[in-house]
């Protein structure tokens, strides 16, 4: 999991928060969605370049987040028509203004990308990175990457920092969540879990993206193709992906390293075939 902090816009991100909006789409101009480490279910921080939000330090300041649902390509007209105020302006004429504003040649372009944002989060105050560890350029006008150490420091600095027009139960409940998927993805990283080929990577990807759309919670481990988790308090439950061919030594090795990495949780496995056996052997190393 790499997250990132954008620059961004904090009229169209002003607007959206005073609208208690916690789904958005998060364009940019530029057309490439293949990030050397970002992808769905990482988060977007929003960095913010009002001046009003600069430290002393004249640093732009994190303002909020999202997490990513998916990514992709259009034209400026399919963006307003399929996400219409979530692009964060009321009209189409102020959308399109706001693209040539940033645009070089001042020329609408013919292409877009769309991060398609869930569960998006705003803070009272702004976070500045250089508090945890990481210094930036104050000329910054495109994104940083945020590793998970900083990631963590910000949603813990975040709890006490929730934003007056968003309600304080959904607010403490996302950045839960979101603290609890950076430890589980950390722990992911460390185990390195899979040497599967390619297309076979795919078939199982799509198997557990229907699982997850079947069940309210449901998540997946980014980097992984055969790891959903879904969390209850302090209770984490991971459902592997298991088949005729798996490797069962392989599993319980997983199972046991998961539990290692995660010891302040309470962790419990399931497997996608139901194998109520061999969940009881997992649950039980």
């Amino acid at each position: 999991m790499s997250s990132i902090a954008y620059v961004t816009d904090y009229k169209m991100l002003d607007n959206l928060r005073l609208n208690e909006k916690k789904t958005m789409n998060f364009w940019r101009l530029s057309t490439k969605t293949n990030f050397t480490d970002f992808k769905e279910g990482d988060l977007l921080f929003f960095l913010s370049k009002n001046k009003d939000h600069f430290s002393l330090k004249k640093e732009k300041g994190i303002i909020g987040f999202g997490r990513v649902a998916s990514m992709h390509i259009g034209s400026v007209k399919a963006m307003w028509n399929k996400y219409k105020e979530l692009n964060g302006f009321n009209t189409y004429v102020d959308f399109k203004e706001a693209i040539l504003k940033v645009s070089k040649d001042h020329y609408l372009p013919t292409k877009i990308t769309s991060f398609y944002l869930e569960d998006v989060c705003f803070f009272q105050n702004p976070l500045y990175l250089s508090e945890f560890g990481l210094n930036i350029s104050k000329n910054i006008e495109s994104y940083v990457y945020l590793k998970n150490d900083v990631v963590l420091k910000l949603l813990e600095a975040a709890k006490n920092n929730m934003d007056l027009w968003t309600s304080d139960v959904f607010y403490e409940y996302r950045i839960e969540a979101e603290i609890t998927a950076v430890k589980i993805n950390d722990a992911h990283q460390r185990i390195n879990d899979t040497q599967i080929p390619l297309p076979k990577q795919q078939i199982i990807r799509k198997l557990m993206q229907k699982l997850i759309q079947n069940h309210h919670g449901y998540r997946m481990v980014v980097n992984s193709c055969c790891d959903v988790y879904v969390v209850n308090n302090n209770s984490i439950t991971f459902i592997f992906y298991k088949d005729k061919n798996t490797d069962i030594k392989y599993l319980l090795g997983k199972a046991i390293m998961y539990r290692y990495y995660l010891s302040e949780y309470e962790v419990k496995f399931k497997t996608i075939d139901n194998d109520s056996l061999f969940a009881d052997i997992l649950n039980n190393r």
